[in-house]
């Protein structure tokens, strides 16, 4: 085994409420060896480098860029929170008639993104009173994402495009390098942010935009250590993004932001090869596990998913809160999707992976509710 899994379970023994929303449920075995060697009473006596120059080193190997195109901080969360208000001020500023845009209807430079996806970045561009321009992202269609229709947004105006790519909570790839990029080229004016929190699970021939950044000073990727490492209790995530922009955020944040154990576990999980072909097949059976269970019950329908999470969907009116809620009740927690603008997702719920044991207890709690 590749991966150091959560303790088996026993009879009697109480799951912890996040079963089912757990994004990072496997870590890697580097990383467990890297976690015994810091018990020893000197082993967090030492700082790291200021810059973590040696995780960004592994970083610029494993992605194509250069240290100066990462950025690093405490997740991916502040990442957005930190970058994304700051590139779109820039923007604004950056032209009159975006200026005058933004004084007059807060349109200067609008967030372009699917209508079902990772809700954090439109639904807080949307509470500051910004534009958000939702493209319809739809079960019927297989979620596919309708690339032509991004390109008529920007033929009339430059956006902030986010994708998160796979994408949260569909589990599928909306673009791949041949497609985005015509349109990264096309478009300078416009910033492309293509999410890849997810990407380490997809197959390896889908190849990743990370080595692009250097390329475009239009594009950047964000990723997290948080799901297929299994190291969301440690908090690290990065950037990729032109210097300028690296250096203007590093700026804002002071030296050895990360700890020593966050830097080390890193740079274990980057270079533990064997980790993530481990993880994906890992996945694969889990993912068939938990599909396979849900297609006995009446009214649930599910959809194909290349990550470590599964979308599911109410086909006889229920609604997937309703789900949420009584499996809450029971030490469960799945995931529900509140509305945003005019899209509601009231049939939907999302069910992260587990180990083996977690699925089973999982499955074994829904066949009690859902009968």
């Amino acid at each position: 085994m590749h991966a150091a899994q959560l303790a088996p379970l026993h009879e009697g023994v109480r799951l912890p409420l996040n079963l089912g929303l757990n994004d990072g449920t496997y870590m890697p075995e580097a990383c467990v060896e890297v976690m015994r060697s810091f018990t020893h009473r000197l082993g967090l006596r030492a700082y790291t480098t200021p810059d973590h120059d040696p995780l960004r080193a592994v970083i610029s190997r494993v992605d194509g860029v250069t240290p100066a195109h990462i950025f690093l901080h405490n997740g991916s969360g502040p990442i957005l929170k930190q970058v994304v208000p700051q590139v779109i001020k820039q923007s604004i500023l950056a032209r009159p008639g975006r200026v005058v845009r933004h004084l007059l209807s807060k349109n200067g430079y609008p967030i372009v993104t699917p209508s079902f996806t990772y809700c954090k970045v439109p639904r807080k561009a949307h509470g500051l009173g910004l534009t958000v321009h939702l493209l319809p992202l739809r079960a019927e269609d297989g979620f596919r994402f309708d690339l032509s229709l991004l390109e008529a947004t920007l033929e009339k105006q430059d956006c902030f495009v986010y994708l998160a790519n796979p994408n949260n909570p569909t589990g599928n790839v909306l673009a791949t390098r041949e497609q985005l990029v015509p349109l990264i080229e096309r478009f300078p004016g416009s910033t492309f942010w293509v999410d890849e929190a997810y990407v380490q699970y997809v197959n390896p021939e889908h190849v990743r935009f990370s080595d692009l950044v250097p390329r475009y000073p239009n594009l950047m990727v964000g990723r997290s250590f948080s799901f297929a490492y299994g190291l969301a209790g440690v908090r690290i995530g990065y950037l990729l993004a032109r210097p300028a922009l690296v250096a203007e955020m590093d700026k804002q944040l002071t030296d050895y932001r990360l700890g020593a154990l966050q830097e080390a576990l890193a740079i274990a999980a980057l270079e533990d090869e064997a980790h993530l072909p481990w993880l994906r097949e890992e996945c694969a059976t889990q993912r068939a596990v938990i599909r396979d269970g849900l297609s006995r019950f009446r009214g649930v329908e599910t959809f194909d998913s290349e990550v470590n999470f599964v979308l599911c969907r109410f086909t006889d009116g229920r609604k997937g809160k309703d789900l949420v809620d009584t499996m809450k009740a029971r030490g469960i927690a799945l995931k529900w999707f509140e509305p945003f603008k005019d899209v509601s997702y009231e049939p939907y719920f999302r069910i992260t992976l587990g180990t083996a044991e977690e699925n089973a207890f999982l499955l074994g709690h829904l066949g009690e509710v859902l009968g």
